[in-house]
C-alpha cells in the first residue's frame, strides 16, 4: 500500500515504513478496488500555523524559518494579520494587538522574500499565509497557492471567502471548539470549497469532542464546546478532513506535541502538497510521527465515494510507541478496536527493527526560582547495528533566540545530538526534549552513549538488558538533569496492519475514521472516509 514502501527523503526524519501483517484482524488480502489516485504517494510533515516576533509572538523570523527548513517538509508562517471585531479590551493588550498587526503589514515584502528564498521543490516547501481573527466568525489561517500572496484587512468572512475563492487560497479554522461569538469555528458559515480541513489539534488542545484527551487549556475561554467539535461538525453533514499546527508562540515550527499536519502527496511540491490539503488526503497527529495508511474500497482518506453495501475497510499504521489502540469509527461510534500492545514477541522479534527512545531533561524546579538552561551534547553508537531512521521529539521551550536543537554527524550507527531542556517555558510543564531511532540488531546490540555535556559521562548496554527495564542516567546529585533510555519496543507493538468489513444501508452518507493512540499518549486523527 504505496505510502509504506516510500524511501525516507529528509535527512534525519523517516515518514514511512513497510507493515507486515502481525496478528490482523483479518488477513490482509489485494485490494481488487484500486482508484486512479493510486500512484506512489509518501507521507510528508509540515505546521501550516505558526508565530514569531513578526506579529506578537516570540523569535526572529529567520529563526523559524530555519529551525522549520532543518525539522519539517512543508511550512507554513502565518502572522497575526488582523482583528475586525475585537471585543473590547484593556488599553494595554490592544495596543499590543494593534501593534503586531502593523509589524506583519510593515514587514509583510519581507516575510514573502524569505518565503521564496527557503522554498526549494523536492527538498523544502513554503506557503505564504497569515492568520484572521474574528470574534464571531471564528479565526483562519489563510494558505496560498503560490508566493503571490497580497496582505488585506478583511472586514467580515463573506469578503474573505469571496476573495479565497478567486484566487484558490485553502482557509483552515482553528481551535475551532471554543464557543461560537468568542472565536470558536462558526461552523454555519464554513464554505467547505475554501476550508476542505479542518485544524482538530494544537497547543490549545484537541476539538475532536468534547472529552477528548487534550483538553483546551491554553489560551483557551473555557474549554471545547459540544456544538463545537469535529464530531458534531461531521455529524451536521459538513464533509471536513483533519489536520494538525501548532500555533506555537516561541517561533518553534514543527514543536514536538503541540501537532503537525500530516499530507500525502506524490511528490514535494506547492502544487502537490496544495492538492492534496484540498482532496482532505490529510491527517493530524500530537507529536509522535504516526505513519497512516487507509482505505475503504481502495479509496484514500478524504474521499467520498457512491453508495456501496459493504465496505472494506484497510488500515496500516507505524508509530513511534507502542501502539496501544487502533480505532475505526462509523459516525462517530467506535465499531473496532486494535491492540498492537497486547500481542506477544519471541525470538524472531529481534529479526525486525526495534524503537529506542531516549529522553532527557528534568533537573531543577521552576516555581522554586531554580530553574537554568541545560546544554545537552552526546553521540549514540550502535555496535553491532543500523539506525535506519531517526524522529527528533524537540520542544518549543525554553525560548531562546541562539539555541538549536540539532540531530548532526549521522552514519549508519551514529548520531550526535546537541539540544538544550529547563523547567522554565517548558510545554505542559514537561520540560524534556528526546530523539527515538528505529535500529536493527539484535539481543546482543548495544549502546553506547558518550555525554560530553552537562557533563562528561558514559553509559553502554546490551539492547537485551532494556526489554524489561529502562535505563535511568543521573548527571549529577539531586537537583541534577537526567536521561531516561526507554524499554525497547518491538515490531509487533509499534505497527499494525488489518481489514475490516462492514455493511450500509441506503439513506444517508456515513463516514468513517481512525483515532490512533500510543502508550506514551500521542495520538493521530485520520481524515474520514464518506460513502453516500
Amino acid at each position: 500500500m504505496g505510502l509504506f514502501d516510500a524511501q525516507t527523503r529528509r535527512r534525519f526524519i523517516a515518514t514511512a515504513m513497510t507493515l507486515p501483517l502481525l496478528g490482523a484482524a483479518k488477513p490482509r488480502r489485494a485490494m481488487a478496488a484500486h482508484h486512479e489516485d493510486d500512484a506512489e504517494h509518501q507521507i510528508f510533515w509540515g505546521d501550516l500555523h505558526n508565530h514569531n516576533a513578526v506579529g506578537y509572538a516570540k523569535g526572529s523570523l529567520e529563526r523559524s524559518f530555519e529551525i522549520a527548513h532543518s525539522l519539517l517538509d512543508f511550512y507554513a508562517f502565518t502572522p497575526h494579520s488582523f482583528w475586525h471585531d475585537m471585543p473590547e479590551v484593556d488599553a494595554a493588550t490592544r495596543k499590543k494587538f494593534h501593534t503586531g498587526f502593523d509589524t506583519v503589514k510593515a514587514r509583510w515584502p519581507e516575510v514573502l522574500d524569505l518565503c521564496e528564498q527557503y522554498h526549494k521543490p523536492g527538498t523544502f516547501v513554503t506557503f505564504p499565509g497569515y492568520e484572521w481573527h474574528s470574534s464571531g466568525s471564528g479565526d483562519y489561517c489563510l494558505i496560498f497557492p503560490d508566493g503571490k500572496a497580497p496582505l488585506i484587512r478583511f472586514q467580515d468572512l463573506d469578503t474573505l471567502q469571496t476573495f479565497a475563492k478567486e484566487k484558490g487560497i485553502i482557509m483552515i479554522p482553528h481551535h475551532p471548539g471554543n464557543n461560537q461569538g468568542n472565536r470558536g469555528a462558526n461552523f454555519g458559515k464554513l464554505d467547505i470549497d475554501v476550508s476542505p480541513v479542518l485544524e482538530i489539534y494544537s497547543e490549545w488542545g484537541c476539538a475532536e469532542r468534547d472529552d477528548s484527551p487534550f483538553p483546551y487549556i491554553r489560551h483557551s475561554h473555557g474549554g471545547v464546546s459540544t456544538t463545537n467539535t469535529l464530531q458534531h461538525a461531521l455529524k451536521s453533514g459538513l464533509r471536513l478532513g483533519v489536520v494538525a499546527s501548532t500555533d506555537d508562540h516561541f517561533g518553534y515550527p514543527g514543536a514536538y506535541r503541540e501537532g503537525l499536519a500530516a499530507v500525502i502527496a506524490p511528490e514535494l511540491t506547492r502544487a502537490s502538497i496544495y492538492q492534496a490539503l484540498k482532496q482532505k488526503r490529510t491527517y493530524a497527529v500530537t507529536g509522535d510521527r504516526i505513519a497512516l495508511d487507509y482505505r475503504l474500497n481502495g479509496r484514500r482518506m478524504g474521499s467520498s465515494i457512491p453508495y456501496a453495501k459493504m465496505r472494506e475497510l484497510s488500515v496500516e499504521a507505524a508509530g513511534w510507541d507502542a501502539i496501544e489502540s487502533v480505532e475505526v469509527l462509523k459516525n462517530n461510534k467506535v465499531v473496532h478496536r486494535d491492540h498492537p500492545i497486547d500481542r506477544a514477541t519471541s525470538a524472531a522479534s529481534w529479526k525486525r527493527p526495534v524503537l529506542l527512545r531516549i529522553q532527557f531533561g528534568w533537573g531543577p524546579w521552576a516555581s522554586l526560582g531554580a530553574a537554568r538552561i541545560c546544554d545537552w551534547d552526546f553521540k549514540v553508537d550502535i555496535e553491532g547495528g543500523v539506525i535506519n531512521s531517526i524522529q527528533p521529539c524537540f520542544q518549543s521551550g525554553p525560548f531562546s533566540e541562539t539555541k538549536r536543537d540539532k540531530i548532526h554527524e549521522r552514519t549508519k550507527s551514529a548520531c550526535k545530538v546537541q539540544s538544550f531542556t529547563s523547567r522554565y517555558q517548558a510545554f505542559a510543564e514537561d520540560d524534556t526534549k528526546g530523539v527515538v531511532l528505529n535500529v536493527s540488531g539484535g539481543p546482543e546490540t548495544r549502546i553506547a552513549l558518550h555525554l560530553d555535556a552537562p557533563v562528561k559521562m558514559q553509559f553502554s548496554a546490551p539492547l537485551k538488558d532494556l526489554v524489561e527495564a529502562n535505563a535511568i542516567i543521573e548527571t549529577g546529585p539531586y537537583p541534577s538533569e537526567s536521561i531516561r533510555i526507554h524499554r525497547l519496543v518491538f515490531e509487533e507493538h509499534y505497527k499494525t496492519a488489518f481489514t475490516l468489513s462492514d455493511a450500509g444501508e441506503k439513506g444517508g452518507a456515513d463516514w468513517y475514521y481512525l483515532r490512533v493512540k500510543q502508550a506514551n499518549g500521542q495520538m493521530a486523527w485520520s481524515s474520514p472516509i464518506w460513502v453516500g
